[in-house]
């Protein structure tokens, strides 16, 4: 079973990262291969953390892979950690988890982790090949919005 982490340090402040990996809804504006992001509720938990369910749809046009990955997505802003969890459609287990840490400031660290299984054994061969060069274009795109919402030096502080 793939496990993936990947850190990268940006020029952005934690609160702006946060806000960028917090907003699924708003994953289908930037995110490679994503067609659709729907948060279908959201709900405040007594630990001050939001807990949601959310949709994805994903296409990969170039393998023929269409498909709708459901999960929860637990937003812990005290502790600036997201993480998603599924076993549903295509992903007979995914764990995911974004890390923001200040290593300056106006500087920051995202940290992704991942740990899935696949229902389809072809698939999983498939994608563990190509899966270091998703990551990498996930994080790069994390870059790409933030920069397209905050400068190319992370100029604005406020989120």
């Amino acid at each position: 079973m793939p496990k993936y982490s990947m850190t990268r340090k940006v020029p952005y402040s934690v609160d702006q990262v946060f806000a960028i990996a917090a907003d699924v809804e708003q994953y289908k504006r930037f995110l490679p291969l994503v067609k659709r992001s729907i948060v279908r509720s959201k709900e405040m938990m007594p630990d001050g953390r939001e807990t949601m369910d959310a949709e994805l749809s994903v296409t990969y046009k170039k393998l023929g892979i269409e498909e709708k990955l459901q999960s929860t997505v637990i937003v812990d802003k005290a502790n600036r950690k997201i993480s998603a969890s599924s076993a549903q459609g295509p992903v007979k287990r995914l764990e995911a988890e974004w890390i923001i840490t200040e290593t300056e400031p106006g500087s920051s660290d995202i940290t992704f982790n991942v740990d899935y299984e696949l229902k389809s054994k072809t698939l999983q061969f498939v994608l563990s090949g190509m899966f270091d060069m998703m990551v990498r274009k996930v994080m790069g795109a994390f870059e790409s919005r933030a920069r397209e919402l905050y400068g190319k030096a992370g100029a604005k502080a406020d989120v």
